[in-house]
């Protein structure tokens, strides 16, 4: 049953119930991705819509925005659109997902029935959302030169930052003159158009020349309607790097997006930080270097080309992006038998065929440089290859290089010149540089290797080899190997060494990439005469160095052993390369084996701490790994010279030992090293603690009153001259000093004897101690005691004075000690003798009033 014979007049409905349909969300936004053919990431998306009526069930665009355009209305359908949009970009943002640029179909009728781009600009500016994440698609019926309002608005829109497509190319009278007065940031081909290219060579032509148009404009293509694996293959062939279609994903509601990712079933959107690189990698066309038939073949030959590839490469793969037709059938036929692969190992691959290809594509993904070289196929055939790179991913480290197959040549019937030069060139990988001398004529030619292409060019050619000014002569050899050169490198020495050992060897140091290089020059005659000789120099640092450090290692180990003679509180010592973290363990004797790491290793702070954490104490080790990292011990060497630190290790029979580990940075033949010792300081630091308990002990009992057990008359001096120094710089909180004195005792001393008078001193003393029990007591005189109160204390310092009253009434009943007291506090005293003098006087005062058995008011 149709749900619209329900409805008379179906086009009243729709209108009477559009506002309705937004507010109650009958009116959906579906999104279709945008593929990204070079990466298959989704790079972009169109919003749709649809109208999910509860009484006409779903409405396609077709069936209501005619409607809407009729009556002026469209622009609220696609303002409402576009804040669909941003909000779920917006939810993007918050759910930590990439965002990509999406479009929203805007209609002509727009940019005359409203303020379409002030509308959209509020909108985008109260959002998160930046302009460059919304794209303006107007379809090319829409734009036109003589539409004036609509293309100064387009043009609006992109100095705002928004960008602008243009939809359904190729469906219309579209002129490109317009492309002329305004800038699309994107052309999308109309799918009626890419359906032709499945039945249709002439379709594939016009598309061809459409693309490479917009790219030479600096625009990107994007094709629509894209169904099936062919389309796909000819599209991003011809550099179409954005698709669209049933083949990829049909239009999906923002809930089965969350779905997919939710389930791992999504497609996924690009890596914002990845965009330039695919973007550059898909605008290569792989059919920018055709050939043309030199017979009149019309389209039927179009499309031949030079086999061409983009493979994405680092140091240890290389795998295939793109590539057209030829490349692939010309690859699987000549250099290997399974059809499907695309990927190459280094690690698994060195003796295979295209070795030496795969090999200079990773180098030109280093050093950018392009290279043609030669290569032959498992058939035998020789094949020159242009390789070039072309960018380089930013997130991965991958480079995209461009390959092209330039020629191929079956391999001749005699084949020994060819073979010859081929093995030559190989060989001459190995050296910098070769020279050919004539050594009658003293005339020589210059050559370099490409080592990596396999290929030998003439740079130099001259006179005079051996009698160059010293300038030219030895320019190129390290200052401090010059005397040696000169000395050993003359034609007379060269000739004496080829007659008597058939060859004339140096090595000496030169200067590359700024650092000194040893370098191996080696002269040789050529066999077919006995005038010219070779010259070739090449790079043995690496082999140099490393028996420099073999020579190294051996000095060290008796130098390091000599150091353990002469002492035996090393319990080990380490070499470490401050770069790569490679170290080396020196022993000293058995009984620390417990202690050691490997003999050698590839990080000795991962390595150290993890050894760390079992043998020192528990209560050390957090604190200790705090400070024990690289990056720590380097910058204390470099801001002291030295790194130390003391901890406490387990013994092998149990029980503590302390250790000092001592860094240092020393400068040796092959660059700056790490010295690490761990050392045994065990004796001297219970010495020293034993000692400082008894510094800290005697000082105590300097300071210590022996009959109370509080702070004495000196230890009050000292704290005294303290506040006065805080007092002056202005660092002194609030507090007072209360002055106590015990009335009675020399009645007590002269009737009872001093026995019962060093009680009664102590008993006011613990009097004074339990009301005052958060600030210093000090007894500075027989019967006469200063506190002074801080913090608790001084906030309750009436409470407490009503407390010593108590006690005093409790006590003179019971003709027990009682104490006058006097307190003073500080307010801008220059001195505390000042405030002491004030606390004395009042408590005189207070003294004479317990006398006379008044009461005492503080």
């Amino acid at each position: 049953m149709n749900t619209g014979d329900r409805i008379p007049d179906k086009r009243k409905y729709l209108l009477e119930n559009f506002g309705r349909a937004m507010q109650e969300g009958w009116l959906e936004v579906y999104y279709q991705p945008i593929i990204r053919g070079s990466s298959g990431r989704v790079c972009g998306e169109e919003a749709l819509v649809r109208w999910d009526d509860p009484i006409l069930g779903v409405l396609n665009p077709a069936e209501f925005i005619p409607i809407l355009e009729s009556v002026n209305l469209i622009d609220r359908l696609d303002l409402y659109v576009l804040e669909q949009v941003i909000a779920k970009l917006e939810k993007f943002e918050e759910m930590g997902l990439y965002r990509v640029v999406h479009s929203v179909n805007f209609s002509q009728i727009d940019f005359f029935s409203s303020d379409i781009v002030s509308e959209v600009k509020q909108r985008v500016d109260v959002s998160s959302v930046p302009p460059s994440l919304i794209a303006i698609d107007v379809i090319e019926s829409a734009c036109s030169t003589r539409d004036e309002a609509v293309l100064s608005k387009l043009k609006e829109f992109h100095e705002l930052g928004f960008q602008v497509w243009m939809d359904d190319y190729g469906n219309g009278n579209f002129a490109p003159v317009l492309l002329q007065q305004i800038h699309f940031d994107l052309l999308k081909i109309n799918m009626g158009l890419v359906g032709q290219l499945r039945v249709s060579k002439e379709a594939r032509i016009i598309i061809t020349e459409l693309v490479r148009m917009a790219m030479a404009l600096g625009i990107e293509v994007a094709a629509e309607g894209v169904e099936d694996d062919e389309e796909v293959e000819f599209l991003t062939e011809i550099g179409c790097i954005k698709l669209q279609g049933f083949y990829y994903c049909k239009p999906v509601s923002l809930s089965d997006i969350l779905t997919r990712y939710k389930t791992g079933t999504q497609i996924g959107f690009e890596n914002p930080d990845e965009r330039d690189y695919y973007t550059t990698v898909g605008h290569v066309s792989l059919y920018d270097l055709a050939f043309t038939n030199r017979d009149d073949a019309g389209v039927v030959d179009y499309f031949d080309t030079l086999p061409m590839a983009i493979l994405q490469v680092n140091s240890e793969e290389i795998s295939l992006l793109r590539c057209n037709g030829n490349f692939r059938k010309f690859f699987y036929a000549n250099f290997t038998e399974q059809s499907g692969v695309s990927t190459y190992y280094f690690k698994d691959s060195s003796k295979h065929i295209g070795f030496y290809a795969m090999t200079a594509v990773r180098q030109c993904g280093i050093d950018g440089k392009r290279a043609i070289i030669d290569e032959r196929t498992k058939n035998g055939k020789m094949v020159q290859l242009l390789i070039d790179k072309i960018s380089e991913n930013p997130v991965t480290g991958m480079s995209a290089v461009a390959v092209v197959i330039l020629s191929v040549t079956d391999t001749p019937d005699t084949t020994d010149d060819l073979t010859y030069n081929y093995i030559a060139r190989a060989l001459a990988e190995d050296y910098l540089k070769l020279f050919f001398v004539d050594m009658e004529k003293d005339e020589f030619t210059e050559y370099v290797s490409d080592g990596k292409n396999r290929d030998v060019s003439v740079v130099d050619r001259g006179t005079n080899y051996f009698d160059q000014p010293e300038l030219e002569k030895y320019k190129f050899v390290y200052k401090e190997d010059r005397p040696r050169f000169i000395d050993s490198f003359t034609k007379e020495n060269v000739i004496r060494d080829l007659n008597q050992y058939g060859k004339y060897t140096l090595t000496y140091r030169t200067v590359m990439d700024g650092k000194p290089t040893y370098v191996n020059l080696k002269a040789v005659r050529v066999r077919t005469d006995n005038r010219h000789i070779i010259i070739g120099i090449s790079n043995v640092d690496a082999q140099t160095r490393e028996q420099e450090a073999f020579q190294r290692i051996k000095e060290e180990r008796i130098t390091f052993n000599r150091i353990a003679a002469l002492s035996s509180d090393f319990i080990n010592i380490y070499s470490v390369d401050p770069e790569t973290g490679f170290y080396e363990i020196f022993k000293m004797n058995p009984e620390n084996m417990q202690y050691e790491l490997e003999p050698e290793g590839k990080d000795f702070f991962k390595e150290s701490r993890d050894r760390l954490k079992e043998i020192v104490y528990e209560e050390d080790v957090d604190a200790l790994m705090k400070v024990f990292t690289k990056e720590h011990i380097l910058e204390s060497i470099k801001q002291r010279g030295l790194f130390t630190y003391t901890c406490r290790i387990k013994r092998i029979n149990g029980g503590l030992r302390y250790v000092t580990m001592k860094t240092a940075l020393v400068e040796e033949l092959d660059g700056p090293q790490l010295i690490f010792g761990l050392i045994n300081v065990d004796e001297r630091v219970r010495k020293e603690k034993e000692y400082a308990e008894k510094v800290l002990e005697a000082e105590d009992k300097a300071i210590r009153d022996e009959l109370t057990g509080v702070k004495n008359k000196h230890a009050y001096a000292i704290v005294e001259e303290e506040f006065n120094v805080k007092i002056n710089a202005g660092r002194v909180s609030e507090f007072a000093i209360v002055v106590c004195d015990l009335n009675g005792l020399k009645d007590v001393n002269d009737r009872y004897g001093h026995q019962t008078g060093d009680e009664f001193i102590r008993a006011g003393c613990k009097i004074i101690c339990t009301v005052f029990a958060h600030s210093p007591v000090y007894r500075v005189g027989g019967d006469e005691f200063v506190v002074i109160a801080q913090g608790v204390d001084y906030e309750n310092i009436d409470k407490l004075l009503e407390n010593i009253e108590s006690v005093n009434a409790r006590n003179k009943k019971k003709k027990e000690v009682t104490i006058a007291v006097g307190v003073a506090k500080f307010d801008g005293q220059r001195e505390m003798s000042e405030i002491f003098d004030a606390a004395d006087a009042e408590m005189y005062l207070n003294k004479k009033r317990m006398k006379k058995g008044e009461p005492t008011h503080h």
